[in-house]
């Protein structure tokens, strides 16, 4: 679960800590939940670790606590039914994103009945600037908002010791013994992300995610740990679901090489995936870590970014830096190429210098991956060819074309909604019933009548379907994540190869108040 306020700390703690016994002690189990999608990734559960990090520091062995990724192995609602009856815990937390929100729903439905006794509690992205709807829709008891490290073991330590919530945890919202609801403000922002101690790496089993398809696709070494280094955004991107906030903060560079140590030494981790934010916007503690592990670790251990480089403040010193310290492979959020849409979304992209960090990410073998948003509210079909005539023309090893999904709380949301509220809900409707983000049926696609999912196929196949691109491929992607991407890549393209030709469609056809395509604007 992840869960800001304006100000360092506004959690107050009430009791002791303590909890109340009943014969033994309270059980906690956190769950992450499994929605099976289309091209489904995993990862060890870092926010659960985490939590489970902060329980353990302030309850020790009074309060038992149980970590299952749900996602990674599987587990359906029959499993949980059967786990509830033998381990009978106390609360039950679940940690879901957006496209996983029925299965948590399942899940609160499973326990309560079971028992209505037992607390259910959400959080990760699904529950950020979501808990009103999600309360008056579920069966959660408690719904946290943001960082929640903090917060959740408050709430316990109140809970256990027979005390009510209250309303000065930021970010908690409950539903109350009345059924009256409290709606939480703000969010907790941690400022000292060093005292919040490392995640519980002692419940992973690191060889298990090694053999499933990870975040990045990519796999060098023999195990990896996916790693946060710090927390929070300055830029103002309105399609950002701005988890951690606006401001941001970072662990000493010290704190994350004694974590990168702890892992490589007690648990063979030879690789690390960084899922930052923004990595790289402090730019001096990026060179202490990445210099301390050249000098280290020079050529025995391996780092990906699957996300949080921003490449419009990286520079040709920087990505020689992240070379020499073992990044082999990193992600480019362009999204879109044309100004006016880079103004619409706030994300204020330098174009032209993403382009030449890509052309030296290149010169340096670094693999390197461009994400792409296409179908942004407004978005004509001269827009949408520019960026995927960009990404052709990059030299991107790899590209992801994703379908815009507006998402609540976000201004992007606010937006889509003004342009066609109809089309909002039913994409929405979609994505909660295991579509995941890669649904054919876009927003764009349901407001406009335009056929983007034709534009995504062919974006694919005429990225990858070229001799230059399989070269490059070939080179730089490890032979582990060749074979299982081609297989992938090779399915979506060719099951779906656009008729009758492989060009993308023309211009829009507005379904609900016209929005011309560029060549009639």
């Amino acid at each position: 679960m992840y869960v800001e306020c304006s100000a360092e700390p506004t959690v107050a703690p009430r009791t002791s800590g303590a909890p109340r016994t009943s014969g033994r002690a309270p059980r906690v189990l956190l769950l992450r939940a499994y929605q099976s999608f289309r091209d489904h990734a995993d990862s060890p559960p870092l926010g659960l670790l985490y939590l489970t990090t902060a329980l353990r520091r302030r309850f020790g062995d009074s309060v038992e606590v149980e970590v299952v990724d749900m996602r990674l192995r599987r587990l359906e609602s029959e499993w949980l039914v059967a786990h509830l009856a033998s381990t009978r815990p106390d609360v039950v937390g679940v940690s879901a994103m957006n496209c996983e929100s029925g299965a948590a729903h399942t899940i609160a439905m499973d326990v309560k009945r079971w028992n209505p006794n037992t607390k259910v509690v959400l959080g990760g992205p699904y529950a950020h600037k979501r808990a009103e709807d999600i309360l008056a829709q579920s069966e959660f008891d408690w719904v946290f908002g943001g960082e929640s490290d903090r917060t959740f073991s408050e709430g316990l330590a109140r809970h256990f010791g027979g005390l009510p919530l209250g309303e000065d945890l930021p970010g908690v919202s409950y539903r109350r013994s009345d059924g009256s609801v409290h709606i939480g403000e703000g969010q907790d922002t941690i400022e000292d992300l060093d005292g919040l101690g490392f995640p519980a790496w002692d419940l992973v089993d690191f060889d298990a995610y090694a053999r499933a398809k990870n975040m990045s696709g990519m796999l060098r070494g023999a195990r990896y740990a996916t790693i946060f280094t710090s927390r929070g955004c300055p830029y103002l991107c309105s399609y950002c679901h701005d988890i951690f906030g606006k401001r941001f903060r970072w662990r000493s560079a010290e704190h994350v090489l004694a974590e990168l140590e702890l892992l490589r030494e007690t648990y063979g981790v030879d690789e690390f995936q960084v899922v930052d934010d923004i990595f790289n916007l402090n730019k001096p503690r990026l060179r202490a870590i990445m210099g301390e592990t050249e000098r280290r670790w020079a050529g025995s251990i391996g780092f990906t970014f699957p996300n949080g480089l921003r490449a419009d403040i990286l520079d040709e010193d920087l990505v020689d830096t992240l070379a020499r310290g073992g990044a082999y492979f990193i992600s480019i959020a362009i999204e879109t190429v044309t100004p006016r849409l880079q103004e619409l979304v706030s994300k204020h992209l330098d174009v032209a210098r993403a382009k030449r960090v890509i052309d030296h990410c290149d010169a340096r073998g670094i693999l390197t991956r461009g994400f792409f948003m296409l179908g942004f509210p407004t978005e004509t079909s001269e827009e949408i060819r520019a960026t995927m005539r960009f990404a052709f023309d990059s030299k991107l090893t790899l590209a992801y074309f994703f379908t815009v999904i507006p998402q609540p709380g976000t201004p992007l949301f606010a937006l889509a909604e003004k342009e066609n509220a109809a089309a909002l809900r039913a994409t929405l409707a979609v994505e909660r019933e295991a579509q995941g983000y890669r649904a054919d049926a876009s927003w764009y696609q349901r407001a406009y009548g335009h056929d983007l999912a034709r534009d995504v196929r062919w974006a694919y196949a005429r990225f990858f379907l070229t001799p230059r691109r399989i070269q490059r491929v070939l080179a730089r992607v490890p032979l582990r994540a060749v074979g299982a991407g081609a297989f992938s890549w090779a399915r979506f393209v060719i099951r779906r190869l656009p008729r009758p030709s492989w060009r993308p469609s023309g211009g829009l056809v507005r379904a609900a108040g016209q929005r011309p395509s560029s060549e009639s604007a």
